[in-house]
């Protein structure tokens, strides 16, 4: 017996092998089903079942049956024309066979009647596209195909009237339709030419030679300058010069950024962002002049290596090396780069101290007051050190100089720190 699930949920009992083939010949076992192995106790695929196996392999050798080869791709054409009575069209009956009363004779229409017909309505069609095309337009038509010649006239005339028409400042006769002649033959009158006179004054003559007379100095130097060729010493002064002039406007761009004006005032003392702004506008400037001085030195280094091999390349003379040599230094001066280096310390040591005491201390007219005593021991060793700086750098000339001290001084002006109390 042959427990076999024939699909999921229906199950069919086979109690011989004969009825199991027989069920998978028909095909209501096929590789779906699943048969029930005993010895394991599951359910195992009918195709793994010998019997199953034995019968694929009968119907794989089996020989395929004939086909049947009586097809043609003209099967609805060919009903078509069975079905089809011929006699009328394409077949003819013998009359001598009618009337003798025998079986008519059909024959075959011959195949130029068709083409002679197709000729025939073709040639009637063109005749009748002929005959409509020549043949009479309906009103319309007529008024349709008018329109845009009467448009294209009206716009022609328009333009001629537009022609006439003449300006003042014409150098020719014409009329204006409108007041031509009339239709009894009046002359008519002619405009006149508008005349115009040129009154403009004669242009001054310049001598160029005297421009240079009224041109200012800068002219003149400028002239100076550029004759100066690039391969002589007084090409590579001026470019010299050029570098130093750009370095120092960087310097006072950066300079007016900071806004550090009245930079000792009490009201850059405050606790309440007064001193933590000042201190941010300081550090700024000190990178400014940080700045400044490396381009300085890189602008030395520079031009004194070009100086030694032009002066080699294209053998200077001994006036031109003393000309180079005894040329102005636009360099700060040491002491005055100690002094502006000290200065902008020390300021940053006093404001850093506020910071650290913000909120114990007191600003008055020119005063402060510390809660802590070492907090104004330390701020009154600090306000002496900046004080004494700002006077050596006015007896230096540091107002007077192009580096950073000068404009140092002016960001101070007449401000001093508050004295401790």
């Amino acid at each position: 017996m042959y427990l076999v699930e024939l699909r999921p949920g229906k199950e069919e009992l086979f109690r011989t092998g004969d009825d199991l083939a027989a069920a998978i010949r028909r095909g209501e076992v096929d590789v779906h089903s699943r048969i029930y192995h005993r010895a394991t106790s599951k359910w195992i695929s009918i195709t793994l079942h010998p019997q199953y196996k034995a019968i694929v392999a009968q119907k794989s050798a089996d020989p395929l049956p004939p086909m049947d080869r009586n097809w043609t791709y003209l099967t609805a054409q060919s009903e078509m024309l069975e079905g089809s009575d011929p006699t009328p069209d394409g077949m003819e009956s013998s009359p001598d066979l009618e009337s003798d009363g025998a079986e008519p004779v059909e024959r075959a229409a011959p195949p130029w009647r068709r083409l002679f017909a197709f000729s025939v309505a073709g040639l009637a069609l063109l005749f009748g596209v002929q005959l409509a095309s020549s043949g009479p337009r309906p009103p319309w038509a007529g008024n349709a195909a008018g329109q845009p010649a009467a448009t294209a006239a009206a716009q022609d005339q328009d333009r001629s009237r537009e022609e006439q028409v003449i300006s003042l400042a014409s150098t020719t006769t014409a009329w204006n339709e409108e007041e031509g002649p009339d239709e009894a033959g009046a002359a008519p009158t002619p405009v006149a030419k508008a005349s115009v006179a040129s009154e403009l004054p004669r242009a001054p003559s310049l001598k160029l030679n005297a421009l240079g007379d009224v041109l200012p100095e800068e002219g003149s130097a400028k002239k100076s300058e550029s004759r100066a060729s690039a391969t002589t010493v007084e090409g590579l002064m001026a470019r010299y010069s050029a570098a130093h002039a750009s370095a120092r406007e960087r310097l006072e761009a950066g300079m007016r950024v900071a806004r550090l004006g009245k930079l000792l005032a009490s009201s850059r003392l405050t606790p309440n962002g007064g001193v933590t702004e000042t201190r941010l506008g300081l550090a700024g400037v000190a990178n400014f002049i940080r700045v400044y001085r490396q381009q300085v030195t890189l602008i030395e280094e520079e031009y004194q290596d070009t100086f030694a091999v032009m002066s080699k390349e294209h053998g200077w003379q001994t006036q031109a090396l003393r000309q180079w040599h005894s040329r102005p230094a636009p360099k700060e001066p040491a002491a005055l780069s100690k002094l502006s280096t000290s200065l902008v310390t020390g300021i940053d040591n006093v404001l850093a101290l506020l910071t650290e005491e913000a909120g114990a201390y007191k600003l008055g007219e020119g005063t402060i007051a510390f809660e802590d005593p070492e907090a104004s021991r330390r701020y009154g060793r600090l306000r002496r050190q900046v004080s004494a700086a700002i006077d050596s750098a006015r007896v230096a000339g540091g107002e007077e100089s192009t580096g950073p001290m000068s404009y140092l001084l002016e960001a101070i002006g007449t401000t001093r720190l508050p004295r401790e109390i």
